[in-house]
């Protein structure tokens, strides 16, 4: 089993490396489109979302002061507005106002609330007189702005122009540059942008972050911007009811004066006069929470590791990428550059080094996998049920080796409720673990079996539980009596819910073979879960808990240098509504589970397991079997007994050992169904010299968890950096939400220094479908039509194309410029 980070990384890698395989360039020179003519100015306005909010575009000079106005437009009930730049704009910034007027609402995103409604108001939902999460509230005309700045417009560009906290900021922090060009707009933006860990303040989309349905459909790092937005309102005043974003906005400029932020301030004693990175991240993390979803764009941990890494009393100084300010066409390329990097060099210089530490690392995860089922496992089994015996009594002695659990040697003791196992000898493993177990005759509706430490040790593996806690909560309190329980004589308690976290390292010292591994292979990370919604089957015994949220975090290093840093997060957004799909009834019979049939000198016979193939060849009257396996695995073999036709080598004995293999002995397993009985005698009378087919009747039902009605929808986020061996670090943020039973979509954001590729597509179980965009910190897009494979599509910044892409017939591909350049790639 590799480790899922390395599949990420090499999918990504591959991918690029098909789209802009090998390198080139042709020469010319030119320049970006001209003219300012049909711009289109577009986006959300959001601190929550406002609506009824006035719009006004106008164009700045270089000392930042208005020009003209260019267009105005009102926010819609989602915060959006839409401007048509009017004719008189001659191409400099332009600044995007949003204003509160007297029927200017905003939505409160801030978990505490936004203060107090006036009397009567229509939006006090549940009539408490509190503006709670998710309530329409009115800032007050006149006491709510914001904007945001665009560098400058072509003709016919359309550009997205969203208005938050932050491209407030980046407009306050450009005028503070001395002379507002086109260079420093693009500079601020750009720098605020990777204050926030690269989300592109202008084109992303905030949504809005109380409405779970926009939250389940939103993308990772939609939902991160729009936690990081209300965050600002949660730091605001409150102390005349509402919350005072103006004042919150002056505090978030003049912390960011000079363009650096405290990292955290929690010790200073003028703390409410600044905004520190620790608490806009502390706001994101409380929104989240708040809105019942996790960030599966890993951007919180990454600006968390800032922080850290800055120390007490550090700042955060984040940086323009370097080709921000750089002309349209000069970004284009630079991208083209960025993309090849990845592509190509990327992917060459980490093959080697990164194939040498995956194959070390599958190894190493293929004997842990063998060690956790033939030694950890069972000794943990034998260490948890010697626990449990000496805890409901059934034995009281101290010496293991009398339990009858297979231990050859060791001591338990309980005190007070902590159980110890001391040098626990089992099948040639050494285990340790101290476990704090709930009280017996406790009444209550939470109970935690808490695990202090746990070691285990043999020649091959070295796992520890360094602590880790176990959670179940009750609908209703229970009296714990472990004695009935045992004895089956109480009644099992109704368990609502549930929580797991683990603080574990394992360490593999010898591959599945037992043989010594040129390097150590150690994990070392953390595993937490959330649990709901449990089920019953028609027995009445539990069969599925579903897991609402889950993290794993933790590294994967070699004792000769390699390491892997990651996070997972999944976040399940219909958990508390889920329910498996259970089980098929005994008896229920699958028509047709086997079928075969002839087309010219080939027989195919399929079943859900396997499918069997037998050709004959008329030259050498020889018959070639081949068997293929639903998990890809096979043979094929081929057979010279002199077959006089297709017919007569499917009859022969020699192949047709195959075709009963193929109906399995009577038995076919149906993955999600279960396993299906052929009637003994429908085999024995299979005429396999024409077409035809055998039905199967269910003996032994699977359970199953989903189908194309009922599937888990989970937006899952995965973050590692990867430090190979005297290369580079490299950080790669992939998110997949799930659409359907089969089918999502997925972004993968690579970042490197200042610089980031960001790759969005769609997927089913098995392939990439649709079109594929991908993406930089500077907005340059390039569009990938159809078949990844094909390389063919555009390349294109603020809605115009500067570039297009064509597979060429000799299998490269083309990317031919605006201005008449081109590079072969």
């Amino acid at each position: 089993m590799k480790p899922l980070a390395f599949k990420a990384l090499t999918i990504t890698a591959t991918a690029l490396a098909l789209t802009l395989s090998a390198c080139g360039g042709g020469g010319g020179g030119g320049s970006s489109p001209s003219g300012v003519s049909g711009v289109t100015l577009g986006g959300k306005a959001v601190k929550g979302i406002i609506k009824n909010g006035n719009v006004v575009a106008e164009e700045l000079d270089t000392n930042g002061a208005v020009i003209r106005q260019v267009g105005n437009d009102t926010t819609d009930a989602d915060g959006k507005y839409s401007i048509e730049v009017n004719s008189s704009y001659e191409g400099g910034p332009i600044q995007i106002t949003i204003t509160a007027g007297v029927d200017t609402e905003m939505k409160c995103d801030i978990p505490a609330g936004c203060g107090s409604h006036a009397a009567g108001s229509t939006t006090d939902t549940d009539s408490d007189g509190v503006i709670d999460f998710g309530e329409w509230y009115k800032p007050g005309d006149g006491n709510l702005t914001m904007a945001a700045l665009v560098a400058e417009a072509a003709a016919n560009d359309t550009i997205g122009v969203n208005i938050t906290p932050y491209t407030d900021l980046a407009a306050r922090h450009a005028k503070t540059s001395g002379s507002l060009t086109a260079s420093a707009v693009y500079d601020a933006n750009s720098e605020v942008s990777n204050l926030l860990g690269g989300i592109d303040i202008l084109n992303t989309p905030p949504l809005d972050i109380t409405d779970a349905a926009a939250v389940t459909s939103g993308t990772g790092t939609e939902i991160a911007y729009a936690a990081f937005s209300a965050a600002i309102g949660a730091l605001a005043d409150t102390s005349s009811g509402n919350p005072n974003i103006g004042g919150a906005l002056d505090t978030l400029e003049s912390s960011f004066t000079g363009g650096t932020i405290v990292a955290d301030d929690s010790g200073d004693a003028n703390d409410d006069t600044t905004i520190s990175l620790q608490e806009i991240i502390d706001g994101a993390q409380s929104t989240l929470s708040q809105a019942g979803t996790g960030d599966t764009s890993g951007t919180l941990a990454s600006l968390q590791d800032e922080v850290d890494n800055a120390g007490a009393g550090g700042s955060v100084d984040p940086q323009p990428s370097d080709t921000a300010g750089s002309t349209t066409l000069t970004k284009v390329k630079a991208f083209v550059t960025d993309v090849r990097t990845w592509g190509t060099v990327i992917d060459a210089e980490t093959k080697a080094k990164g194939d040498a530490f995956d194959a070390q690392a599958s190894l190493a995860s293929d004997a842990a996998n063998m060690s956790g089922e033939l030694l950890v496992g069972p000794a943990l089994d034998a260490a948890i049920q010697a626990i449990v015996n000496n805890y409901d009594g059934t034995e009281t002695g101290t010496d293991l080796s009398t339990y009858g659990l297979g231990f050859d040697s060791g001591s338990i003791a309980n005190s007070g409720g902590t159980i110890t196992i001391t040098d626990g000898v089992i099948d040639g493993a050494t285990v340790n673990i101290t476990a704090q177990v709930p009280q017996d005759g406790a009444t209550a509706s939470s109970f935690t079996i808490g695990i202090s430490s746990a070691t285990f040790r043999s020649a091959a593996t070295d796992a520890d539980i360094n602590s880790g806690t176990v959670t179940f909560t009750t609908a209703t309190p229970y009296t714990l009596d472990i004695a009935a329980i045992d004895a089956g004589t109480a009644s099992e308690p109704d368990v609502s819910g549930g929580s797991l976290a683990l603080d574990v390292s394992l360490t593999q010292k010898r591959d599945q073979n037992n043989a010594a591994l040129t390097a150590t292979v150690t994990f070392e990370g953390s595993l937490g879960a959330t649990l709901v919604n449990p089920t019953k089957d028609s027995n009445g015994d539990y069969n599925w808990i579903t897991p609402k949220t889950l993290s794993l975090s933790g590294g994967v290093s070699s004792s000769d240098g390699n390491s892997l840093d990651f996070s997972l997060t999944a976040d399940v957004t219909n958990a508390n509504s889920f329910a498996p799909v259970g089980e098929l009834p005994v008896g229920t019979t699958k028509a047709d589970i086997a079928t075969w049939s002839y087309s010219g000198d080939t027989f195919t016979a399929i079943n859900p397991e396997l499918t069997v193939t037998i050709t004959w060849n008329s030259v050498n009257n020889s018959a070639t079997v081949t068997q293929t396996w639903t998990d890809g695995n096979g043979y094929s073999n081929t057979y010279f007994g002199g077959y006089t036709s297709l017919f007569n080598a499917v009859t022969n004995t020699s192949v047709y050992t195959p075709l009963y293999g193929y109906l399995n002995g009577g038995t076919i397993w149906v993955k999600g169904e279960g396993d299906y009985a052929i009637d003994p005698t429908a085999i024995d009378t299979v005429d396999f010299t024409q077409d035809g087919s055998v039905d199967g009747v269910l003996v032994t039902p699977d359970f199953t968890l989903e189908d194309s009605s009922h599937w888990l929808d989970a937006n899952v986020g995965l973050n590692f950096s990867l430090q190979l061996t005297g290369l580079p670090e490299a950080s790669v943020t992939i998110s997949a939400d799930r659409t359907a039973y089969q089918s999502g979509t997925a972004t993968i954001t690579i970042a490197y220094g200042s610089r980031q590729i960001v790759i969005n597509g769609t997927f089913t179980d098995t392939t990439s479908t649709g079109s594929m965009a991908i993406t930089n910190q500077d907005g340059v897009t390039m569009t990938l039509n159809g078949d990844l494979d094909a390389g063919t599509g555009t390349l294109s910044y603020n809605g115009q194309t500067y570039g297009t892409i064509e597979q060429m017939s000799n299998g490269m591909t083309k990317i031919t410029y605006t201005d008449g350049t081109f590079e072969s790639l």
